[in-house]
């Protein structure tokens, strides 16, 4: 049982709090390239409109799911090609990415855009680039706030 007039912890809420926006540097070979991407944190509005978009479509599925085992059919899942899963896993990046540093591809500035941002994914030659990136995504401690005193 917790004592109620014990004073209040010395812990303030908002440290709970994820971080709107996290960088993420890009490697290539193992290597730091100073290449920074920006993502948006779990609590940013890019963010909250993926999950919303994910759940409804996870919703669509359970629903089409029960609708099946209630009128006595087998539920038959789509099957995703290869280049499906592959655009999925792009959407993934590209919904929550916000920019990136400058950079040049062949001598040229490359700015971010999320065309070319979907270009740069969709290269089956840098999977590595999409790899990283989802990795980044999927780790919570990428949008956890340092502390002050490390």
């Amino acid at each position: 049982m917790t004592d109620k007039t014990a004073a209040p912890a010395a812990f303030d809420l908002s440290e709970l709090d994820a971080s709107d926006e996290a960088v993420m540097e890009v490697y290539a070979n193992g290597k730091p390239t100073g290449w920074l991407w920006t993502f948006a944190g779990p609590g940013h509005p890019k963010a909250i409109e993926q999950s919303n978009r994910l759940a409804k479509e996870r919703l669509r599925k359970e629903r089409e799911i029960e609708q099946a085992q209630v009128n006595g059919r087998k539920y038959k899942a789509t099957e995703e090609t290869v280049d499906e899963a592959l655009e999925r896993n792009v959407r993934m990046v590209t919904d929550r990415l916000i920019g990136w540093s400058a950079i040049q591809m062949g001598g040229k500035d490359f700015p971010f855009t999320i065309d070319n941002a979907k270009a740069l994914l969709m290269d089956r030659r840098k999977g590595q680039l999409l790899i990283q990136a989802l990795e980044f995504l999927g780790d919570e401690r990428s949008f956890t706030p340092r502390s002050a005193n490390s």
